[in-house]
C-alpha cells in the first residue's frame, strides 16, 4: 500500500468563524498543484481549517502552507504531528521570508517555488533522506502539472482556481509577492490556461493571479487573447480576478472580459489620498490619479462588472479625516463591496524593515504575536493617530459602507448598473458586504473583551450564530434560482 500525505492549510486562530466569509474561501491553490507532482502511488488528503476542523489524521509525510498570521498555527500543526514520529514539511510565503524560524518547528522547509523541488524532497523522504531546506527556484510556466483539484472538499462556493501568471510589475511598499515571485511578470501560454479552464468541473472559478492584467500593452493584448479564447471555445463560466487600475484604460480588454463571463473584479484602490499612495509606492494608482478613481469605476460597471474596491488605512499619509472620505466615496461611487484593512508590515516586505527600524512595531514577541498581523489589527504606531484610532476608524467605515440597508442599496445598485436582472450577483454583493463587516466587527470585539481561548475554541469548533445562517440558507437558496440572461454572460 502507498504512503500517505497530507496537506494542510491552517485557520487563522486568532480569527471568529463567519459563516458568510466561508462562501468565499478560495481554495489554497498551491497544495492542489503539490498533490499532482505526487507520485500517483500516494494517498493524498487536503484539509482546508477554514473549511473543515483538522482531525487527527495518520500520515507518513505532512505539508503544511502558512501566511504570516496563521503560522502560529501551522508551528502548532507540525508539532502535533511531530510527537507521533511524523515527518513535516512546511512551504509558502512566511517560511521564504523567515527559514530560520521555521525550521525551528518543522522538519524541511520549503524556500520560493515548490513546484521546482517537491518531486525530489518527495524523493528523498522515501529514501529517508529528508533535507532541513530545499529552495525552489522561480520556475518557467509552461507545461505545469493541471492541480488535482477534486482533491478539495465540496464547501468551496469557488471550487477551483485558474493561474495564468505570476509575479507582479509593481513594487508595493506593502507586498511581498515581488519578494517571492520576482518583478518579472512570467506568463503561462494562453492555449495551457484555456485547455485548464475547458477542464474545470465548475461554473465559477477564481483567476488566481496577483495581477491578471499585468501592465503595458503587451499585457493588454495578451489579455484580450485569453478572454477571446474563452468566448470562442464557449466556456460559459462565471469568474472574477484581482485587477491594477489599469483595468479600465482598454475597453477592447473591458469588452472581452465582460463577454468572457467576467463576474467582479478586486481592485486595490488602496486609498483616497495621494500623499498616502506616494508613501505606499502605487505608482500606477498615482498615475491614474484618485481624481479618475470615479472614471475607472464607471467604465468597469458600464461593462457589467462587479467591483470589490480594497483600501488600506494607517500609512504615514492618513489622518482622522481619511475614514469619512473614504466612506463617502465608496457610497457616492456605488462600489459594490469594499474590502478594509489595515496596513500590515508583513515580514519581507520595505515596510516591515522600516517601522522596525523606525522602533514603531508594537508586537515583536514572535512567533506568538505573528497571529496579530491579520490586516486587522494596528501592530504598528500610526504617524498621525493612535493604533485604537486606528482600528475605530476602520470599524466606523463598516459601519457605514456595509449595515443592512447599505448592503441592500448596493446590492439594487448592481442590478441598475448592469442593465440586468442579475439577482445572483446581488445576492453575493450583498453577502460579501455584510459578511465583511461581520467579520472585521467580531474580530474588533474580539481583541477589545481579549478572550483568546474562548475564541480559540469558539473558531475551531465552527460555531454559526442565527443571523449568519439565516444569510447563509438565503444565499443557498440562491443558487437554485433559474438562470437569468445577464450582461456579465
Amino acid at each position: 500500500m502507498g504512503k500517505k500525505l497530507v496537506l494542510v492549510n491552517p485557520a487563522d486562530v486568532a480569527k471568529l468563524n463567519t459563516t458568510i466569509i466561508h462562501l468565499f474561501t478560495i481554495p489554497p491553490p498551491s497544495l492542489a498543484c503539490l498533490a499532482a507532482l505526487t507520485p500517483s502511488d500516494w494517498d493524498i488528503r487536503i484539509i482546508d481549517e477554514n473549511i473543515e476542523p483538522l482531525t487527527s489524521e495518520d500520515a507518513d509525510l505532512v505539508g503544511i502552507t502558512a501566511m504570516t498570521s496563521n503560522a502560529p498555527r501551522a508551528y502548532e500543526i507540525s508539532e502535533r504531528y511531530r510527537r507521533k514520529g511524523i515527518k513535516t514539511v512546511l512551504g509558502g510565503v512566511h517560511a521564504s521570508m523567515l527559514h530560520d524560524e521555521a525550521i525551528q518547528f518543522v522538519d524541511s522547509v520549503v524556500i520560493g517555488e515548490a513546484e521546482s523541488v517537491w518531486e525530489t524532497l518527495v524523493h528523498d523522504f522515501e529514501k529517508n533522506e529528508l533535507k532541513q531546506s530545499y529552495r525552489g527556484k522561480r520556475i518557467s510556466l509552461e507545461h505545469l502539472s493541471r492541480p488535482r483539484n477534486e482533491l478539495y472538499s465540496n464547501r468551496y462556493r469557488f471550487k477551483a482556481s485558474v493561474q495564468t501568471a505570476r509575479g507582479c510589475p509593481m513594487d508595493c511598499e506593502f507586498c511581498s509577492v515581488t519578494s517571492l515571485h520576482g518583478r518579472t511578470y512570467r506568463q503561462r501560454p494562453i492555449h495551457e490556461v484555456l485547455d485548464e479552464v475547458e477542464t474545470l468541473n465548475c461554473k465559477e472559478f477564481l483567476f488566481s493571479d496577483d495581477n491578471i492584467l499585468g501592465y503595458g500593452k503587451e499585457a493588454e493584448e495578451r489579455a484580450i487573447q485569453l478572454f477571446r479564447g474563452m468566448v470562442e471555445k464557449g466556456l460559459n463560466k462565471r469568474w472574477v480576478s484581482q485587477v491594477g487600475i489599469d483595468f479600465a484604460n482598454n475597453l477592447e480588454v473591458l469588452q472581452w472580459a465582460q463577454k468572457a463571463g467576467c463576474s467582479g473584479v478586486l481592485i486595490g484602490f488602496e486609498s483616497i489620498n495621494e500623499e498616502a499612495l506616494r508613501g505606499m509606492h502605487k505608482v500606477r494608482n498615482l498615475k491614474v490619479g484618485v481624481r479618475n478613481y470615479r472614471e475607472v469605476i464607471k467604465k468597469i460597471h458600464d461593462h457589467g462588472i462587479r467591483i470589490i474596491g480594497a483600501f488600506v488605512f494607517g500609512s504615514d499619509g492618513d489622518r482622522e479625516d481619511v475614514f469619512e472620505r473614504t466612506a463617502k466615496f465608496i457610497l457616492d461611487t456605488k462600489i459594490d463591496a469594499a474590502q478594509l484593512t489595515t496596513l500590515t508590515p508583513l515580514p519581507g516586505t520595505r515596510l516591515y524593515d522600516r517601522l522596525r527600524s523606525e522602533g514603531r512595531l508594537l508586537y515583536t514577541n514572535y512567533p506568538d504575536d505573528w497571529k496579530r498581523y491579520d490586516l486587522f489589527e494596528a501592530v504598528f504606531r500610526p504617524k498621525h493617530m493612535s493604533p485604537d484610532e486606528l482600528e475605530e476608524g476602520v470599524r466606523q467605515v463598516y459601519e457605514r459602507v456595509a449595515s443592512r440597508l447599505a448592503s441592500l442599496r448596493r446590492a439594487l445598485d448592481l442590478l441598475v448598473h448592469t442593465g440586468s436582472l442579475d439577482w445572483y450577483g446581488a445576492v453575493v454583493t450583498y453577502l460579501w458586504n455584510r459578511g465583511y463587516r461581520s467579520f472585521w466587527i467580531k474580530k474588533y470585539e474580539q481583541r477589545r473583551n481579549a478572550l483568546p481561548s474562548a475564541v480559540r475554541d469558539s473558531y475551531l469548533s465552527h460555531p454559526v450564530t442565527d443571523e449568519e445562517r439565516s444569510e447563509v440558507e438565503f444565499a443557498e437558496g440562491c443558487e437554485e434560482l433559474p438562470e437569468v440572461e445577464s450582461s456579465v454572460r
